[in-house]
Order: structure tokens, then sequence, then C-alpha cells
């Protein structure tokens, strides 16, 4: 009794404030890095009144905590249908308006809920979802209209959802999924969506800049969205760095108060051509600097490691070092760790590793140990095998053992053998 009290309270203010103003829908522009024009537009929800327009954001984010919380849990609760009202109250406008005012060949982006898709599943197949049979009576296009699956906890099995997303992509329909990489949307959801559009959660872009750990996951999600053909959109783009950043780790897309808040009409479609274009200039600028010196640094090291002689003499099997001096090797603190495997990558020397004072130590420990499930082996099998160039350098990685971020230099040597020479990356 008590939470129903709660839930009948609950509903009774929200409908109160609701009922303060006129319900509508404002849109977002996302820029296309590719065409410098507006790849689309996400719909908000606003609340207009007579001091201006409000935000619907408190009101789902009170809907939502409610449900987590175990205020409400069904669809029949009064909570659930107001936001479902409001939700299609909002999305029927906003196709509406899309249709009369909306630039050719641009695209609207309108979030749905998990929740409201799993409500539907109760209509299904029976009936359409609501928002293929509106765009069908508006007569719209449905290539031009992303369903963006919002990012929020959702306590049943993502697998049902698989069947209503099908319907949307038979119908044209495209999905996008939002949030990805925060904590409530999991990386579960691209595996099994297959999205053609990744938002990426912007607090992990600002995390990146402090974090070594953020910037390797971004990396690899930009990998993942290629490999999948799933364009990357960064959402809530506000400073030049964040938007650099952006375009670092590959997006297509770009979302954010830098170009344009939400507005009640649509921003024309070359609006923001020229800051675009700026941006992409200094990208290219800065990421061409920044290869400048990546390259300056491998040029640097190659020359040192050739014009190191490395003497290793095989005695009864195990390959020692016995040519180049320890001081002179020493001269640089980088210099980190040295070994060399046979051709399946089992170690056939001890680990020559840097140790401060006393030069280079030899650790017999590692002898016998395969490092063929390295990434960086098998990248230098295939470069060594397609390459003039005798070095191949592996990418920035972090060794779990020693805390460190290193580079591995490996060239072919001796009888078949390899050379692997690991460097300290200092940033």
């Amino acid at each position: 009794m008590i939470l129903q009290e709660r839930n009948r309270k609950q509903t009774e203010e929200w409908e109160s404030w609701l009922g303060l103003g006129n319900l509508v829908p404002v849109f977002q522009p996302i820029l296309s890095s590719e065409s410098t024009g507006v790849f689309g537009y996400e719909v908000l929800g606003r609340l207009q009144t007579n001091e201006g327009l409000v935000s619907l954001g408190p009101f789902f984010l009170a809907m939502d905590e409610a449900r987590n919380s175990g205020e409400f849990s069904n669809r029949t609760s009064d909570l659930f249908r107001i936001k479902k009202k409001v939700d299609r109250e909002i999305r029927y406008l906003a196709l509406k308006k899309f249709k009369e005012e909306a630039p050719p060949e641009t695209k609207l982006f309108i979030n749905v809920s998990p929740h409201l898709m799993y409500d539907f599943l109760h209509s299904f197949p029976s009936k359409l979802p609501f928002t293929i049979k509106k765009v069908r009576e508006l007569g719209i296009d449905p290539t031009r209209i992303i369903i963006e699956i919002t990012e929020e906890r959702f306590e049943h099995n993502l697998e049902v959802l698989k069947p209503i997303l099908n319907l949307y992509r038979n119908e044209g329909f495209s999905i996008a999924v939002d949030d990805a990489g925060s904590e409530a949307s999991n990386l579960d959801r691209i595996g099994l969506y297959h999205p053609e559009i990744i938002k990426v959660d912007l607090q992990m872009l600002r995390r990146s800049t402090f974090s070594r750990n953020f910037k390797e996951i971004l990396l690899n999600l930009s990998r993942l969205g290629e490999s999948l053909g799933s364009s990357l959109l960064f959402e809530g783009i506000e400073t030049n760095d964040e938007l650099y950043n952006s375009l670092n780790y590959g997006a297509r897309y770009i979302q954010g108060y830098y170009f344009a808040k939400p507005e009640f009409d649509f921003a024309k479609r070359f609006a923001f051509r020229s800051e675009m274009s700026k941006s992409l200039e200094y990208f290219h600028s800065r990421k061409s600097s920044e290869m400048t010196e990546e390259i300056d640094w491998e040029t640097k090291w190659k020359k040192k490691l050739s014009d190191i002689t490395l003497g290793f003499d095989n005695q009864d099997g195990v390959w020692e070092w016995t040519g180049q001096s320890q001081a002179e090797i020493s001269k640089d603190s980088d210099f980190f760790r040295m070994y060399i495997t046979n051709p399946l990558g089992f170690q056939i020397s001890p680990n020559y590793v840097q140790v401060a004072k006393k030069g280079m130590v030899a650790d017999y420990s590692y002898l016998g140990k395969n490092w063929s499930w390295r990434p960086y082996f098998f990248e230098h099998i295939h470069k060594a095998r397609t390459s003039i160039d005798p070095w191949t350098i592996s990418p920035i990685y972090h060794d779990i053992s020693e805390k460190l971020m290193l580079r591995t230099f490996s060239r072919g040597f001796g009888e078949n053998l390899i050379l692997f020479i690991d460097i300290v990356v200092s940033r």
C-alpha cells in the first residue's frame, strides 16, 4: 500500500508539472567529418512554459530511478504510462516537423528506451511499433530514421529485443547504440545488435586525457567499429581538444555544444562547414606533427640499435651475449631488455635487462618460454616477409610485470632467429 501511495503521489506531481506547458521537440545537429555538413539531428524533449523551454531530462531520469529502485517495475504502472505517453508525443511531433522542415538528405535520430521496446513485445507481431506506423503515415523515407537505443539498465536478456530491431531494419531504419563503454550499456549490445552507429560515452573520452587505459579502450573501440562496419559518433563535444581526440579515435560523426546546442528549428545543412573545415585542418596539422615526432623517435632508435654490435654466441644451445660492452649499451636508460627466440617463438637466450648501476644483467629464468601468442610476434613475421626494412616496431603497450610502457623492436637474427629489444616509451 505504501508503494502504491508513493506511485500515485509521484504520478500526480509529474502530471501537474507536465501540465505547466506544452511538449515540444528540439533538434541538435550531428555533423559529418566526411562531408563537413550536418548528417542528422537528435531529437530531445522539452516542456515549453511561460518561462521558456525546460528540459525533460529530469522527468525521464526520475522515471528510470523509480524503476531501478523498484517503485514501479511493470508496464501497467501509472509512471510508466506517463513516460510512454510523453515519449510518443515527442516522437510524433519530431517526425512531423522533420517531414515538413528538415533539409533533404539529413537523418533523424530518435531515442527509444529498451523498456519501451520490451513493452511492445506484448503486442508483437500483431501490431507495428509506434515509430514505424507514424513514419508510414507521414510518408517519410525510413532510411532517414535512426533508432537510437538509449543507455539504461535493462534487467532482461538483451536477446529478447532482437526481433524488434530486425523489424526496424527490415523496414529500412538504421540502429545506433548510445553511450558505448558506459556502465550500463556494456559492449555486449554492440555484439548483439551490430549497430550502424556507435555513440561513444563522452566521459570515457574525457578520462582518456589523463589515463592510458581509457585511450587504449577507445582505440580498440575504434578498431571494433571499423571491423563491424559501424561508424563512431562522439557526442557532448565542448572543447577543441575533445574534438581533436574524437577525430583521433575515428569519429565519423560529431555532436556537441562546440558546434551547436539543441534548437527548435533545424540547422541548415552546411551551417557549420567553415568551423568543421578549420577543425579538420587543425586535426591534420597536429596529427602530422605528432606523426613526425614518432617517426623521428623510431629513426633515432633504429640508428642506435644498428650502431650497437650485439654479439651473441651459441653456447650449448643457449645464446649468450658476449659482444657490446655493458658501459656502452647502458648509455641510454630507455634501453630496457633484449632476448632471442627461435622461429616458433621459444626463447633461446636469457633476458638481458637494464638494471640501475649494474648495466645489462642476464636473467635465465625466461629460457624456454614461448612468446608467439604476443601480437607483435606474428606482426614481425609478416613485416619481415613484406618489408625491406630489417626492423619491425610494435605499437605502445603496457608491460604488466614491469609497469612500464614499451615498444618492441625486432629483426631477423643469425640462423633464422629473431632478436627482440624492448625500449621504454616515456611519453
